[in-house]
């Protein structure tokens, strides 16, 4: 069998959010199997993931295009890669610039397949809105999240069924457990928490649709239901200060630990007793998963894929963006029942040990990448 030369194309792959984390698990899998050669090209900088795929021998370029005016230059400086070092397929992610030197590059035959994995339901309008419709339609295959998620853009764009496939995100399920009581009180006094308040947190990165402000319009009103409770927000962004700000407006700094990015989110998981979501818009949260690896119930909004991945009911509870009164009460519930709360979280690992093992997602995305590439 040939060996299939895959690039994948980001402006960066900073340790910032789920779709990085997935892309870079795609990548290092696809490294480990004889049949595909798998490189990256950073526009801007490799950053930390980028940094750790070159540490494990993958073959990672940097085009230092800094800014977007310099688009024609870094359009260059692709066609100039591709055209010494081919590639029977290029995938990116809902990077605008990436899309856009990616739908190009299709229309201008130096790559012969590139496909685009949404990560997102967020549409545009205007110059931009043009921009991703030529590069949606443009694309030889689009990955989809969930059967919502696929829905959605379908919808959107009218596209052809046959264009659209489907690969939920999956993890490294051996990394995450659940803890004990004990294990959770000695992790949290590391991390300089109260060891025994009902803890609601989450790992994720700090951008307007995550409705972080929401999050702490929540936790104000379970502190104020006479919830002895703290919450943690592991990561950074473009909204922390608007986070920080909604944080002290509220007067629950005391409240809030916000520790910045890391490398093992699981460690912070497993130290909570639920993870709680308020996004406005979503694909198929990551995040979620790694939570309920770790045994936590997810209290989360019902948008775009999570319904895909949250059992109502079952593996926590759900509602709508606008109804954070209902998802405070939903925190009080669970904070208030220990058994519901086991309960909860033993039926949310098993759905994810069943369902989202990172194995399955990268055989799904090499038999996809396979198929495009050797279409006719």
């Amino acid at each position: 069998m040939a060996c299939l030369r895959i690039a994948y194309l980001s402006s960066s792959m900073r340790n910032l959010g789920g779709a990085e984390r997935v892309n870079c698990a795609v990548l290092e899998h696809l490294s480990q199997q004889p049949n595909f050669a798998p490189r990256a090209l950073f526009l801007k900088e490799a950053g930390e993931l980028g940094r750790l795929l070159s540490e494990k021998g993958i073959s990672t370029i940097e085009l230092g295009i800094q800014r977007r005016t310099q688009f024609v230059l870094g359009l260059r400086r692709l066609m100039r890669h591709f055209r010494e070092q081919p590639a029977d397929l290029l995938f990116t992610a809902e990077d605008k610039i990436c899309m856009a030197s990616a739908a190009l590059l299709r229309r201008l035959r130096v790559i012969p397949r590139y496909v685009i994995c949404f990560h997102g339901t967020r549409t545009w309008r205007g110059f931009i809105g043009t921009v991703h419709a030529f590069a949606v339609r443009s694309a030889d295959k689009l990955v989809a999240l969930s059967p919502r998620h696929k829905e959605f853009w379908q919808h959107h764009y009218q596209l052809p069924e046959e264009k659209l496939t489907v690969i939920p995100n999956g993890i490294s399920l051996q990394r995450y457990r659940p803890m004990s009581e004990a294990e959770k009180a000695t992790i949290r006094q590391q991390h300089h928490l109260s060891p025994i308040r009902f803890t609601a947190g989450l790992v994720t990165f700090f951008k307007d649709s995550k409705n972080l402000p929401g999050f702490v319009q929540v936790a104000r009103q379970v502190v104020d239901a006479g919830v002895d409770a703290q919450f943690v927000l592991v990561g950074d962004g473009p909204e922390r200060s608007a986070l920080e700000t909604a944080i002290a407006e509220a007067h629950m700094e005391a409240r809030f630990h916000l520790p910045g990015v890391t490398d093992c989110p699981e460690s912070w998981y497993a130290m909570f007793d639920c993870a709680l979501m308020t996004s406005i818009t979503e694909a198929f949260p990551i995040s979620l998963i790694e939570a309920m690896a770790c045994g936590l119930p997810v209290i989360a909004t019902a948008v775009a894929g999570i319904p895909d991945i949250v059992v109502h009911g079952e593996t926590g509870f759900l509602a709508s963006p606008s109804e954070l009164d209902k998802l405070a009460q939903y925190v009080i519930l669970l904070a208030r029942e220990p058994d519901l709360r086991q309960r909860m979280g033993a039926a949310g690992r098993k759905r994810a040990l069943a369902e989202f093992d990172v194995n399955v997602m990268v055989e799904r995305y090499t038999r996809m990448f396979r198929e495009v590439a050797q279409r006719p």
